[in-house]
């Protein structure tokens, strides 16, 4: 960059604009070229003898003019050219692990050979998934949203009540009815709000119990479909004989059961009381004050205290412990998700075969008036109101999840296809783990599509925290929780709840 210069509050022109008007001559003048490395935000406030607000300011509406990319962890770059016929296009893109990039990269790569005289270029930032949706919402606030981003199913309803996202109609009406038709029915509902679809699907995945299908099999023991299987099962393997023949640890189940785990506990714990007939809001009423909630939570706390099936720690755990603890050989059963199965095998360290010969996946069991269950999730890649070329990115998602690169991404990854064309080309190939768990996939049931569904399930999460540790009685932590839901959300509570007898 050129010689230190101070700027002028004495100009009337704000300071974050002479400094962006400074930074923007020196990368249209040649002196920063595509890919220089900009100095830190430090650096420049030092530089121009200016604070910090005024560069971060600078730095965000250059950024949104495409002439730097903001890189977390790495620092700021000139962005590459885009006036040529030949120079690409920068799409920015916001994920939370590489494997996300497969079937993007995969998308450039055909849609480059497609188009040679209209090239796309990916600009990716990975932020770890705890911090996404803060950051998410932060760069849009700051008006720096990237042009897409991986998006948890969670979140959908909140970000388009916001207007955050745009819908694929609004940018192509008639492939939004193609997606429409094609889409599972699943994640479908999941993506869908107030008629339109917000977001391209990539995964779906549900809520499920793992396993060691190869201990029961040895014990000559039916695999858990009910609660009392399920205390059947675990009480066998309770047995200190028993654990000491295959090197288990003290308790035979896992689960994230706290507000450590987050989202997870709300994706774990949720669907044991779907499976004994309860819910948690439906038609605009919370219902979680009812006996099936109290049934449910008695249940869970049990297998704490009275079956002693897992430790107390389980309200700590964070999101990924519980099959870690399966994958270790601590425990033989674990509520988990199907999109775990790559996390499992990798720290198992079992190949392909030995995984699915040892593990099987099983609905969350039923209790005594419900049906085995599981709550359906995924993750879609979303455009922004803020994207700078929402067109191009909707034809580059739309490369990546209408052939084999979906097709790829799944067999890399053990992640499903919301694509019925995907679903259909991966179930002929039988005897895999996509295959074996598809049907499991497709009867989950989708969170509830709340705006305020961030703050219900955190409700959920602190109610079975604090039930499960004895820090509330039953019978007052789910009425708080039902009024905190219903002043969340606006939805009724029932006379029962208002008026007990």
């Amino acid at each position: 960059m050129g010689a230190r210069r101070r700027l002028d509050p004495a100009l009337g022109v704000p300071l974050h604009e002479q400094l962006k008007q400074l930074l923007r001559s020196e990368i249209l003048g040649g002196r920063l070229r595509p890919g220089d490395r900009l100095p830190t935000e430090a650096e420049l406030c030092a530089r121009y003898g200016i604070s910090r607000a005024p560069v971060r300011q600078a730095l965000e509406d250059l950024a949104r003019e495409g002439l730097i990319l903001r890189q977390r962890g790495r620092g700021t770059f000139v962005a590459p050219r885009n006036g040529g016929a030949s120079s690409p296009l920068v799409l920015r893109v916001v994920i939370s692990h590489p494997r996300w990039r497969i079937p993007l990269d995969l998308a450039v790569a055909r849609w480059n050979q497609q188009h040679p005289d209209q090239p796309i270029e990916l600009a990716v930032e990975q932020i770890p998934f705890l911090q996404l949706r803060g950051a998410l919402m932060e760069a849009v606030g700051n008006g720096g949203a990237p042009d897409l981003s991986i998006l948890d199913s969670a979140w959908l309803a909140e970000f388009v009540t916001l207007r955050h996202l745009r819908a694929v109609g609004e940018i192509d009406p008639a492939w939004e009815a193609q997606a429409l038709a094609t889409l599972m029915p699943g994640p479908r509902s999941a993506w869908v709000f107030e008629g339109h679809l917000y977001g391209i699907p990539i995964s779906m995945d549900v809520s499920v119990l793992w396993v060691r299908r190869d201990l029961l099999e040895a014990e000559g023991l039916r695999p858990p479909t009910t609660w009392e299987d399920l205390l059947r099962v675990g009480a066998h393997f309770r047995q200190p004989e028993v654990r000491r023949r295959y090197g288990l640890g003290p308790y035979p189940l896992a689960m994230v059961a706290g507000r450590t785990g987050g989202e997870t506990t709300t994706y774990q714990t949720l669907p044991f009381l779907w499976a004994n007939g309860g819910e948690l809001v439906s038609g605009g009423w919370v219902l979680l004050d009812q006996p099936a909630t109290y049934e449910t939570l008695a249940f869970l706390r049990a297998l704490i205290w009275e079956h002693q099936l897992m430790p107390p720690e389980v309200t700590a755990f964070h999101r990924e412990q519980a099959a870690l603890w399966l994958a270790e050989g601590q425990v033989v059963m674990a509520v988990g998700g199907t999109y775990e199965a790559d996390l499992i095998q990798q720290a198992a360290g079992w190949d392909e075969a030995t995984f699915l010969e040892r593990l099987m996946v099983l609905p969350i069991p039923a209790g005594p008036h419900g049906r085995p269950a599981g709550l359906m999730g995924g993750m879609a890649f979303g455009i922004y109101r803020q994207s700078r070329h929402p067109e191009r990115a909707l034809a580059l998602l739309r490369q990546a999840v209408e052939g084999e690169p979906l097709r790829a991404f799944a067999r890399m990854t053990g992640r499903h296809p919301p694509w019925i064309h995907a679903l259909s080309h991966l179930a002929g190939e039988r005897g895999g783990f996509l295959a074996r768990t598809q049907r499991w996939v497709e009867q989950g049931r989708p969170r509830p599509s709340l705006p305020a569904y961030a703050r219900v399930s955190e409700e959920w999460q602190a109610l079975v925290e604090d039930v499960l540790l004895g820090r509330r009685p039953l019978e007052a932590a789910v009425p708080r929780a039902a009024e905190r839901i219903a002043a969340l959300t606006g939805y009724m509570l029932p006379e029962s709840h208002l008026f007990p007898h």
